[in-house]
């Protein structure tokens, strides 16, 4: 992938053995946690996602299980149908699997409805080649606005449709390939009614985990954002947690590889959220974005076996006697690797802005919670090998 110019940061010279980091390079995540929140994760794949499309150059390949191109086209469409999700919501953030070829990508295209009618199509993301394409990564209209990688609605939707564009500049070249379309979608409007029809967790609570003996972690390797390319430190900490994560299922990549994946030229980002999972999806790893508000939901992706890329952020004092990364400043805007739970229900995680400090940190849970859950509680699940 052909990287464009980056902005230089500022560093201090290496005088001390510790190095403390911050993530400069992920969009601002603005989400929160209001009373009576409601989540709902919607996962097309397989026959699920072929179902009833439109196509036009493209095809579903079904012993593969992925949309490709026609043999010898450069060029095609998949339309899914317009699908009714389970309550309206607005907010939602897309993420998709598949592979690119050097010299092929996809485009990705998505528009919300409800009976008053319809948003405009807006540009979701993309993928290879189709990177190069001149956009803002930011789509404004009536209903709302989609900011790079989040929808945030001021009229409330309950239908979405789903368009993707693949494209390669080689006939001969294998087709580039879509196999999982996912949209974590929210009501936060405080409706009280339907979070007590629709939230599988009333509380933040789980007893199970704060019963905990014992200490049980993950396979995953520590990496932090100090890298042979300098002009990266300190912007990395996305590519950084995706490489810890991806070590969990056997997937050991330099983390500065993930880091050109991943980068988006458009809005000179390492950060954004669905590119961060189609560079796992790249290297065969399925993922997908999700909402976490409970930590029995934790408990469960964890004991899966999951890893689990928590969106955190804080002021400063916001959170009592912090891992000692954070003893002097909060956080904008980071990611961290969850690894596993230590006796008491603890969280154990490991986290890229130290080089020194950032493996297997322990947050107690209500810590955490304030810093994760609170301020939208965002997840970049990845959750094994693609079948």
């Amino acid at each position: 992938m052909k990287l464009l110019p980056l902005k230089m940061i500022a560093l201090r010279p290496f005088l001390a053995v510790l190095l403390v980091l911050q993530c400069f390079a992920a969009p601002a995540n603005v989400f929160q946690n209001p009373p009576y929140a409601v989540d709902c994760l919607l996962v097309l794949e397989g026959e699920k996602l072929a179902r009833e499309a439109k196509f036009d150059g493209a095809r579903y390949e079904r012993a593969q299980k992925h949309f490709e191109l026609v043999e010898g086209v450069l060029t095609g469409t998949v339309e899914l149908p317009p699908l009714r999700t389970e309550f309206p919501f607005n907010e939602a953030i897309p993420s998709w699997n598949g592979w690119a070829p050097p010299h092929g990508g996809w485009r990705v295209w998505m528009r919300t409805g409800n009976p008053r009618g319809w948003t405009p199509w807006f540009e979701a993301g993309s993928w290879g080649i189709a990177t190069d394409d001149a956009t803002t990564r930011v789509a404004d209209f009536p209903q709302g606005k989609y900011d790079i990688d989040s929808l945030l609605l001021n009229e409330p939707m309950d239908q979405l449709q789903v368009r993707f564009e693949l494209v390669r500049e080689l006939a001969n070249e294998p087709s580039p390939t879509v196999r999982l379309f996912a949209l974590s979608y929210s009501n936060t409007l405080g409706d009280k009614p339907l979070w007590e029809q629709k939230a599988e967790f009333k509380t933040a609570a789980s007893p199970k985990l704060e019963a905990r003996t014992t200490t049980f972690t993950l396979p995953v390797k520590f990496r932090s954002q100090v890298v042979p390319n300098t002009q990266w430190i300190g912007r990395i900490c996305a590519p950084a947690s995706l490489a810890m994560a991806a070590t969990a299922f056997g997937i050991n990549l330099p983390t500065q590889q993930f880091a050109a994946d991943i980068y988006d030229p458009v809005s000179d980002l390492f950060g954004v959220w669905h590119r961060m999972v189609q560079g796992g999806a790249q290297q065969g790893l399925r993922g997908y974005i999700t909402r976490f508000r409970s930590w029995e939901q934790v408990r469960r992706a964890v004991a899966n076996r999951q890893v689990i890329c928590a969106s955190i952020r804080f002021r400063h004092g916001e959170i009592t006697n912090p891992p000692r990364i954070y003893a002097r400043r909060g956080t904008q805007g980071h990611l961290i690797a969850i690894i596993g739970f230590g006796p008491g229900g603890t969280i154990l995680v490991h986290d890229s802005a130290s080089k020194d400090w950032g493996s297997t940190n322990v947050w107690t849970r209500d810590q955490l919670q304030r810093a994760w859950f609170d301020k939208g509680g965002v997840g970049i699940v990845f959750t094994g090998l693609k079948e």
